[in-house]
């Protein structure tokens, strides 16, 4: 007799749904309609007898929604549950499926979660990037956003749930234009100064403190500081080169190399002790030094209770992680920046600050491999073109001087 799968509710969406095994494979069945509402309790009851029915022996049997008749619902669980393991880089998540289930999707499930897919055009595209423009989004994230919900239905065109005529009418819904929209502009990001960097040191941990220090004098992105570890460093030269195991483009398969002057290699000697194979810069490392530096600073003996709980919690597992996570990065840097009085600032622009520094003192091209970008156009995106530079090319017109 063939198992009747239990009715379920999706996880993050209010859709019931079962799983069978076809082929060998678990594949899920997703019903119309809400959690436990009579639609979706008489599309269950009308599963469950066709499975009856059916010869389960063969393992060919699609127990799925037509194409025709799926929702916007369904394609939206779909995607989300190929988005999950397709968004991976070495065994961790990426970041766009948090993006997609938490902010793409919700004012798409929200406006039209119940209509059928074939019935999706350009307007109601147009309706739900009007709900990114009520969310107080700037152009830019709009643009973005929307353009990845018309991505959700090409998906659904190349595992045959949506056809070609919806997904190909989302094209002629064009970004909005800059003075056009009631959306917000933003200002582009500009170089943090030393001035505010060197205000904000005192305030920071130790550990960020010298991070801050690698990344402003190597031009790195914070993901790549937050990576650094001995045996990624090339230190037979004196100019050490870093080559991380994780990096932005190496979903392109190309290599990214990060040179470390001996002002940056001082700063790392200080973690001389630490493994070779873990990561140089550690929470752990900067919760120890700051119970050094307090007890250090110690004025009352230690109580024997203090002892005993001491003792006790190093017994425990460790609470903090063994690498710093970008965002815990950029928090203890926002932080520290208001402690200081100083103007907030993140660790993408100490990468400004030095791209703007490469491309004055260099040309485009040693100034883009010095960032590691693909493309010239970007290593002009990110500097800054100095004014010096402006007045000293002026002077050099027709020898006219500048004041």
């Amino acid at each position: 007799m063939t198992k009747i799968p239990k009715y379920r509710k999706h996880s993050t969406r209010d859709l019931g749904f079962v799983e069978i095994r076809v082929g060998g494979k678990p594949k899920r069945s997703y019903f119309p309609g809400r959690y436990k509402s009579p639609e979706s309790r008489k599309a269950y009851a009308d599963f469950i007898k066709k499975l009856a029915d059916a010869d389960t022996k063969t393992d060919t049997l699609d127990f799925f929604t037509a194409p025709e008749g799926i929702s916007i619902s369904m394609l939206v669980v779909k995607f989300l549950d190929w988005a999950e393991t397709h968004y991976q880089k070495n065994g961790r998540s990426t970041g766009n499926y948090e993006r997609f289930r938490g902010n793409i999707t919700p004012p798409l499930l929200d406006l039209f979660g119940d209509l059928p897919v074939a019935k999706f055009g350009p307007l109601a595209l147009k309706k739900v990037r009007e709900k990114f423009v009520e969310a107080g989004l700037c152009r830019t994230e709009v643009n973005r956003r929307t353009s990845r919900v018309a991505q959700i239905f090409r998906w659904g065109v190349e595992n045959e749930l949506v056809s070609e005529s919806v997904a190909g009418a989302l094209r002629y819904v064009t970004g909005l234009r800059e003075g056009e929209t009631t959306a917000r502009e933003t200002e582009p990001i500009k170089p943090v100064a030393d001035e505010v960097v060197a205000a904000t040191l005192p305030h920071l941990p130790p550990t960020i403190d010298d991070m801050v220090r690698i990344q402003r004098l190597a031009g790195c992105r914070p993901s790549e500081v937050c990576n650094l570890r001995w045996c990624d460093i090339d230190q037979s030269d004196d100019v050490w080169v870093y080559t991380p195991w994780e990096h932005k483009m190496q979903h392109k398969k190309k290599a990214r190399h990060i040179a470390i002057t001996p002002g940056a290699q001082e700063i790392l000697e200080k973690y001389r002790h630490r493994p070779a194979e873990e990561y140089i810069f550690s929470p752990r490392e900067t919760v120890r030094l700051i119970s050094e530096r307090k007890r250090a600073a110690r004025k009352t003996p230690v109580q024997p209770s203090q002892v005993k709980r001491g003792a006790k919690a190093a017994k425990k597992p460790p609470r903090h992680n063994e690498r710093y996570s970008t965002r815990a990065y950029e928090l203890a840097i926002d932080r520290a920046a208001i402690r200081a009085g100083a103007e907030p600032w993140s660790p993408n622009q100490l990468r400004h600050a030095f791209a703007t520094e490469a491309r004055d003192q260099h040309d485009a091209e040693t100034a883009q491999m010095l960032l590691g970008h693909s493309s010239l156009k970007t290593t002009e995106i990110y500097a800054e073109k100095s004014m010096r530079k402006i007045k000293e090319a002026a002077r050099k017109m027709n020898g006219n001087d500048v004041p």
